[in-house]
């Protein structure tokens, strides 16, 4: 995963907020203990929302309780225990860990390298997550998608949608029925927008490099020099406005507070991601908000 599905904090309240960041770290705590100390390193955002979402389709009470870890040894934070939502995202993303090592392994330079590091760690512990249909599954998303890099096609339609197809078998993994294609639904159009837009946060990395990218094969350098031209991102707002529909189709309840943190993330977090894309890494999301872990 790739870190864009943040929450814009500032439009957030307090008592949201504090329950995003409990989230975030409930999450890192399951990893630790269902898949391996070391996976926590990886944690990304897209996760913890993966988490939240699936609050919607579990018992939503969790226990709360102060924690220290090696990350913040001298002040405790909330954090929360006992949902099957923090669980699933946790070992979800100990499968999908494992399969990028492996796609990495076949490129060339540092990932290679690194993937070939780090594939050991992460095979045990998408063998501990036990989620083997998801398993098989994505490894079959990611093998056509890879395939399909190879022929370098010059549209990001192709590749987008097998990607899309992938998060939504995660969002959608253990559901039936009408819930499988409302959280499916959810996790394919985020899938669309997440390829897109790190392809557009990639053209020049990638067009330095020779790696494939669509956005590379279709348009100039100049056109990039700015950030991401105007029609990309335009193309990205289409794919926001299908996800938001999707989103609205969520079981949220009376659960507001779950409901605020998801469409703030969706309508506000997501479209701050759009206007950043191709920019300066440095200055990428600092001009947004920090993460959880420097708010204070």
């Amino acid at each position: 995963m790739f870190g864009y599905v943040k929450p814009r904090h500032t439009d957030l309240l307090v008592k949201e907020y504090e329950f995003y960041r409990a989230a975030y770290c409930g999450v890192c705590r399951r990893m630790q203990k269902e898949t391996g100390f070391f996976t926590s390193f990886a944690l990304s955002y897209d996760i913890v929302f993966l988490a939240v979402c699936r609050m919607l389709t579990t018992d939503r009470r969790c226990t709360v309780k102060r924690c220290r870890c090696i990350a913040h040894p001298c002040r405790s934070r909330s954090c929360l225990f006992d949902n099957e939502a923090l669980s699933y995202a946790a070992r979800a993303s100990a499968v999908l860990l494992y399969e990028k090592c492996e796609d990495d392994k076949k490129d060339r330079g540092s990932h290679r390298l690194r993937a070939r590091l780090l594939l050991p760690l992460f095979r045990r512990a998408a063998r501990r997550a036990k989620l083997n249909f998801l398993l098989e599954q994505t490894h079959r998303a990611l093998a056509e998608l890879s395939a399909l890099e190879e022929e370098r096609i010059p549209s990001i339609d192709a590749p987008a949608a097998l990607f899309g197809d992938l998060l939504g078998l995660v969002f959608g993994e253990g559901l039936e029925g009408e819930a499988y294609d409302v959280f499916y639904k959810v996790g394919y159009e985020l899938g669309v927008f997440i390829y897109a837009a790190d392809a557009a946060d990639d053209y020049h990395a990638d067009k330095k490099s020779g790696s494939y990218n669509p956005y590379v094969l279709t348009y100039p350098p100049e056109a990039f020099a700015g950030g991401a031209p105007d029609e990309v991102k335009t193309a990205l707002r289409l794919t926001l406005a299908n996800l938001a529909e999707a989103v609205e189709r969520l079981p949220f309840g009376t659960d507001t507070a779950l409901e605020n943190i998801i469409k703030n993330t969706v309508y506000l977090g997501l479209a701050d991601r759009v206007e950043l894309l191709g920019k300066p890494k440095q200055k990428k999301y600092k001009r947004v908000h920090p993460t959880p872990e420097e708010h204070k």
